[in-house]
């Protein structure tokens, strides 16, 4: 049987992350995520974990060589599937990927990209009405808000701004998105693996039409 491989795009605050979860939910496929890859060697104390750990407690973004070895690292794992989320964030990650992939697909295995779309004037007011506390627990002042105004509903903390939802860094994360990640669609569209969602929707639509879609394909 051969594989699908999913790979999620979207500008931040798409919510390809909750996506990508929702739709790993639903098969059997595992989700990677960099992220997740590196807490998880970081945890077991890897040679790969501490290096990456060295980058993360000094603030910055561990090396492509780093991150794409966790990559290959995960396609390892026993699975008819795999779901990219947040990576590859450029072209060149995404060669780097497509090299992985060589290696590591046969000829039958399948790989498409899920552009979850959403304009920049939606992605500004998503996140500028974000709020998070300290426990962990994230509010939306919209469509998700706490009980009583600023309070966390859980623990009762005082609810903050993420230094990322404020909006001199969500001009620059979006400006990053168009400059870095959307360029990496382009090999997709060529390729005639692209599809697109609208993710303006509400997120079980959005859901729905990602499953139809991978069904219209034969993928689920």
């Amino acid at each position: 049987m051969s594989k699908k491989i999913i790979i999620f795009f979207g500008p931040p605050g798409s919510g390809k992350g909750t996506q990508a979860e929702m739709l790993a939910k639903i098969t059997d496929w595992k989700k990677i995520s960099t992220g997740d890859l590196f807490r998880a060697e970081i945890a077991a104390g890897t040679k790969l974990g501490k290096l990456a750990d060295k980058y993360i407690k000094a603030g910055k973004l561990a090396p492509d060589k780093v991150t794409i070895k966790l990559v290959e690292q995960g396609l390892k794992q026993k699975a008819s599937g795999f779901i990219f989320d947040g990576f590859p964030r450029n072209r060149r990650q995404l060669k780097d990927l497509l090299v992985v992939f060589k290696k590591a697909l046969k000829k039958n295995d399948q790989v498409y990209a899920i552009e979850v779309a959403v304009g920049d004037k939606e992605v500004r007011e998503r996140l500028s009405q974000r709020r998070l506390c300290a426990c962990g627990k994230v509010y939306h002042l919209v469509y998700n808000p706490p009980i009583n105004a600023g309070v966390c509903d859980i623990c009762g903390g005082k609810l903050f701004i993420r230094n990322d939802d404020k909006p001199k860094v969500i001009a620059g994360r979006l400006k990053l998105y168009h400059n870095e990640s959307e360029p990496a669609l382009d090999y997709w569209q060529k390729q005639g693996k692209l599809i697109k969602i609208d993710g303006e929707q509400a997120i079980k639509k959005i859901h729905e039409e990602i499953a139809g879609k991978l069904k219209e394909l034969k993928l689920l």
